[in-house]
């Protein structure tokens, strides 16, 4: 199942009541429809200064691993219900001793979409191939710069070579392997031009989706400079100039058009409320779920999660305007 497809189909859905009484119907008939976020480690081997790992006041409070023993009732009480699970979301789950068994897990459950995210610094053909032999479809990779000197000055602590080689190594096994290889590039004022020149670095390798998306505050981080001024007056030429080169490389581009970049909310991401299952081992995506003993079954009939969904259905706009995030506030290209 492609979850770029189902984007799509969200995002031609205008009316937030369908979207609300199609996710309804889903519910009922007890179809999945969950995307589980998951990180299962609080820590970072690089420093990208844009991130919360260099905000030191947040650092200290980011602690905890995910018990490996844990793994299988995780997946009993969420993958049933899952359409993807996304391992990594704010923190590098290549640092995680047992990644093997969490996507062994989810292959058990059918998960359709299981999606690594990963700076790729610590990236090993061995084990990567074991994630991918077990059903790890998709690898997301962050990258802040495409030139060597802006990459390894705004994620310090990486290597420009190690990154490139990990991109051959994927590309290597998309040759024996139904796997997927996205790169999610974030820009600010001093490494948006660069993306110019992306498919001359990185256009040997076998890519098949990049995403661009502008610098959002994420706490005391040591790159403070949040203003796209500088960037609006070239949006469009350079954003023209990659959705060009990523027809020609047959890559799908997700990126914000120009009246997208300063607004952070999309109506397309209301039923994200009920979508998104974001777990750490210090989070969990609602307090009321009881760990250990729930399932998300049982949860849902507890709270009533498909009266809620009718009432969001019925619900007056400007209600639902409140629900809005920046999830999905981009185009597909």
């Amino acid at each position: 199942m492609n979850t770029y497809k189902l984007i799509k189909l969200n995002k031609s859905i205008k009316n937030f009541r369908l979207k609300f009484l199609g996710l309804f119907l889903l519910h009922i008939l007890k179809r999945r429809y969950l995307a589980i976020h998951f990180d299962p480690v609080n820590a970072c081997n690089l420093r990208c200064k844009m991130c919360y790992f260099t905000d030191k006041g947040y650092v200290k409070k980011l602690k905890g691993i995910f018990p490996q023993d844990e793994i299988e009732y995780l997946g009993e009480a969420f993958f049933k219900r899952a359409l993807k699970l996304q391992i990594g979301c704010g923190t590098e789950q290549t640092l995680y001793k047992n990644i093997s068994k969490i996507v062994e897990t989810a292959s058990k459950y059918n998960v359709p979409n299981i999606s690594l995210t990963t700076n790729a610094n610590l990236l090993e053909m061995e084990k990567l191939e074991d994630w991918v032999s077990k059903g790890l479809s998709e690898i997301i990779i962050s990258l802040h710069g495409v030139r060597k000197e802006t990459y390894e000055t705004t994620m310090a602590k990486g290597d420009f070579e190690k990154f490139k080689n990990s991109l051959s190594i994927i590309s290597s096994l998309k040759k024996r392997y139904p796997l997927s290889l996205r790169v999610n590039y974030t820009f600010n004022e001093d490494n948006f031009s660069e993306l110019s020149e992306f498919y001359n670095t990185f256009g040997k390798y076998d890519i098949d989706v990049l995403q661009i998306r502008p610098i959002i505050k994420l706490g005391n981080t040591e790159y403070n400079n949040f203003s796209l001024k500088k960037i609006t007056p070239i949006y469009n030429e350079v954003l023209q100039g990659l959705i060009d080169d990523s027809k020609k490389h047959k890559v799908m581009l997700l990126a914000h058009n120009i009246h997208q970049i300063n607004k952070r909310s999309s109506m397309d991401s209301v039923i994200n409320k009920y979508v998104y299952c974001y777990i750490s081992p210090s989070d969990l995506f609602d307090k009321k779920f009881n760990w250990k003993e729930d399932t998300y079954e049982t949860y849902a009939k507890r709270v009533s999660i498909g009266k809620q969904i009718i009432r969001d259905a019925i619900s007056s706009r400007s209600k639902i305007l409140s629900y809005q995030n920046d999830k999905l506030n981009y185009e597909i290209n």
